[in-house]
C-alpha cells in the first residue's frame, strides 16, 4: 500500500493514488469511488497517468480507503511503478492512429511482470498509436509511438522508442530518439532498459540522469539493435498481425474527428 502513498512533508497531509490499469474503470467501480470521496471527505481527482487521486487524508482513513478499494479490485500497487503504462485509445477507436497502442501497453505491463521488473519506480512509460502526442510519449522515461513498417513486401505494425523526457519543476526535456523497433518486439525492449535502470542506478538516480551517466540514448540503444529485425511472415506471422487483431496489419487511417 505505501508504494502508492504521498506523504507532505510541510503540514504532514496524506495523498493515495488508486491503481487503474490502462485507465480502464467501470461504471460500478466509478459508483463506489464516489462513495469512498462522500464517507472520507476527500478531494478526489484524475492524475495524467489515468489513476485516481484521494487527497487530504488522514492515517485512519488511509486504512479505511484501502479496504474499500481493495473491495473493488483497486488496491493493487501500480501507480507510478513500472506496470503503470499510459497509452492514447490507439487505432481501437482513434480515427488517426496507426498501431494498437493500448494493447502494446498491456503486452509490455506482461512482459514486465513476467521477468520480474514491474515494480520497479523511477520509470514512466507512455505510448501514442502515432506521431501526436496524445500518449505524452514524448515526455516519459521511456515513449513509443505508432508507424507503420515495410518488411519482405509487407506492411507490419512498428514504433519509434525514444528515451529520456520528463516534464521536472522549472525545465522539460523531450524523449530522444533510440530506435525503431516492431511492434511485437517493443516488450522485450522496455524489459531491458528497465532491467538495466533498476541494476545500474544510484540511489535518488533519476532514469535520465542515468542515461545521460551511462553515456546517452545511443549508447542504451546499442544494447536493443538486435530488436529491430523483422523475420518472414513465414517465420513469424505474429510480427505481421497488430496487438488485438486477427487479420494481416493494415495502416487504415481516416480523418481526424477536429476535420469532418
Amino acid at each position: 500500500m505505501q508504494t502508492s502513498v504521498i506523504r507532505g512533508t510541510a503540514n504532514g497531509t496524506i495523498s493515495a493514488i488508486a491503481y487503474a490499469e490502462l485507465g480502464d474503470i467501470t461504471s460500478s467501480q466509478f459508483t463506489a469511488l464516489a462513495a469512498m470521496q462522500r464517507e472520507l471527505n476527500a478531494d478526489v481527482r484524475l492524475s495524467n497517468r489515468q489513476n485516481v487521486v484521494f487527497r487530504n487524508l488522514t492515517e485512519e482513513k488511509l486504512r479505511v480507503l484501502y479496504d474499500r478499494l481493495d473491495a473493488i479490485g483497486m488496491a493493487r500497487p501500480g501507480a507510478e511503478l513500472a506496470r503503470d503504462v499510459v497509452a492514447c485509445p490507439g487505432a481501437d477507436t482513434c480515427n488517426i492512429a496507426v498501431t494498437q497502442s493500448r494493447g502494446l501497453a498491456k503486452a509490455i505491463g506482461d512482459e514486465l511482470e513476467a521477468q520480474g521488473l514491474a515494480e520497479v519506480g523511477g520509470v514512466r512509460i507512455n505510448i501514442s498509436g502515432c506521431t501526436n502526442s496524445c500518449g505524452q510519449h514524448h515526455a516519459s522515461d521511456i515513449g513509443f509511438f505508432g508507424a507503420e513498417r515495410r518488411a519482405h513486401g509487407q506492411s507490419a505494425p512498428g514504433y519509434q522508442m525514444l528515451l529520456g523526457g520528463y516534464v521536472g519543476q522549472e525545465q522539460i526535456h523531450f524523449g530522444e530518439k533510440a530506435l525503431r523497433v516492431p511492434a511485437k518486439a517493443a516488450p522485450e525492449a522496455v524489459a531491458r532498459v528497465v532491467r538495466r535502470f533498476a541494476n545500474e542506478r544510484v540511489a535518488g538516480e533519476t532514469f535520465r540522469t542515468w542515461m545521460d551517466r551511462v553515456g546517452g540514448v545511443d549508447k542504451v540503444a546499442d544494447e536493443l539493435r538486435d530488436l529491430d529485425f523483422f523475420p518472414t511472415p513465414e517465420e513469424n506471422p505474429n510480427f505481421y498481425i497488430d496487438y488485438g487483431e486477427t487479420g494481416p496489419f493494415v495502416a487504415a487511417v481516416g480523418d481526424s474527428e477536429c476535420a469532418v
